[in-house]
């Protein structure tokens, strides 16, 4: 597979590079069944979705209200070339898409590309490219992206390790890379929940309070397919993180819920020394974990946690 420049992509001619609906199609398949279970049920439930009419300038709103969203675009600099691996429908590409940077956005779901791609060209956004990819097969330059992001998108994926490395090759030395999951203890309270509702047909909004904060029925029918009827995810540890953070060059940084302050730079790493200390300990950061299973806001969130490297 040749590599390609993606920000000379656009300028190219050439017939036979494919495209659906104006999306390059550089997509290609892996060995992995999962990839394309994935890919169809993502084409269908489109998640997250939108609102009928939604604007720019509302998702922009709902994104700060995402704390690590609004610190990640105060903190990423002007002309950034950002990677958003497994963008769905687009949304925190479209947020993050202001002060010039050049943002791709891959993802192997038909669907949710195009509805994508509606709101983009509907709202006039000319600095984000889609390209329906598999980030096994991803066709770009290594060592070429600033910030590449990766969101509740690997534990999707057969072998989530292999996908770290495919990505951390495409960040430049000095780049930072985003990695969300489910996390292996914090997630327990939502299996538990997930089979309550799916065995009994209980009531979702009894269980899951995010159900609640819905403006939508579109917007709750996608957020239950992607929590409830998902055909396959993996949970994960901060402390495994580490290990894939530490048998490559990327040095880690910061992870929420773990470490986030909301006084400190979330691509900077905190001068603090001491409250890093349960990254070194294995002892303290399995307690710290554990603790997870307790943690309300975790417990709300279905177990998520997000964390952050720099390449060395």
């Amino acid at each position: 597979m040749q590599l390609i420049d993606p920000l000379t992509l656009k300028k190219i001619e050439a017939k036979d590079i494919k495209k659906i609906n104006g999306i390059f199609d550089l997509y290609e398949t892996d060995s992995s069944n999962i990839t394309e279970v994935q890919s169809n049920f993502y084409s269908k439930i489109k998640f997250p979705s939108y609102e009928s009419n939604e604007t720019f300038a509302e998702i922009f709103d709902k994104s700060r209200k995402s704390l690590w969203v609004k610190k990640l675009d105060e903190e990423i600099s002007f002309n950034a070339k950002i990677l958003e691996a497994g963008c769905g429908t687009g949304q925190l590409s479209i947020a993050l898409s202001r002060f010039n940077r050049s943002i791709h956005a891959i993802d192997i779901s038909v669907g949710s590309l195009i509805e994508a791609d509606n709101f983009i060209r509907k709202n006039h956004i000319k600095n984000i490219t889609l390209y329906r990819m598999n980030i096994h097969k991803m066709a770009f330059e290594n060592s070429f992206f600033d910030i590449i992001i990766s969101n509740g998108v690997i534990h999707h994926m057969e072998n989530p390790w292999k996908a770290f490395l495919d990505l951390e090759k495409k960040l430049k030395p000095g780049g930072f890379i985003i990695i969300g999951l489910y996390h292996k203890y914090a997630r327990l309270f939502h299996y538990l929940r997930r089979f309550f509702v799916n065995k009994f047909n209980l009531s979702k909004s009894l269980f899951d309070p995010r159900f609640k904060q819905m403006s939508s029925k579109e917007k709750a029918s996608s957020w239950f397919y992607d929590q409830y009827k998902n055909p396959y995810e993996s949970t994960h540890t901060l402390n495994e993180v580490i290990g894939y953070f530490n048998k490559t060059s990327v040095e880690f940084i910061n992870c929420l819920p773990f470490d986030f302050d909301l006084h400190q730079e979330i691509l900077k790493k905190n001068s603090d020394n001491k409250k890093y200390k349960y990254v070194k300990n294995k002892i303290l950061l399995f307690l710290k974990e554990l603790s997870l299973m307790f943690d309300f806001q975790q417990i709300v969130d279905g177990g998520f946690f997000i964390t952050i490297g720099r390449k060395k």
